[in-house]
């Protein structure tokens, strides 16, 4: 479901500050927006060669609560693991979302 936003806008970027404090830069896609808690929840590829982790997932707007990245495998596992548990959830409540 890349590019999938559920709704959720992707946070502006900052006028000035850091590449790094910034929650998008030229090396960065968003493929995704969503609340997760209360908090909003982006995941992104990088767009540097040679990056064995090139997915990032990150928590938080203003303050970052957590960053993690992802090798590609580990990225298609978890959305794997996620579509198992979001089907067991729809049938065990009888197909209601």
């Amino acid at each position: 479901m890349a590019g999938s936003t559920l709704g959720i806008r992707t946070p502006a970027l900052p006028a000035v500050g850091t590449a790094e404090g910034r929650p998008h830069s030229r090396t960065r896609r968003n493929h995704g927006a969503f609340n997760l808690g209360g908090q909003l929840a982006c995941v992104y590829s990088t767009r540097r060669a040679g990056l064995a982790r090139g997915v990032s997932f990150e928590l938080g707007a203003a303050d970052l609560l957590l960053r993690g990245s992802l090798t590609p495998m580990q990225a298609r596992h978890l959305a794997q693991a996620l579509s198992a548990a979001a089907d067991a959830a729809e049938a065990t409540a009888g197909g209601s979302a």
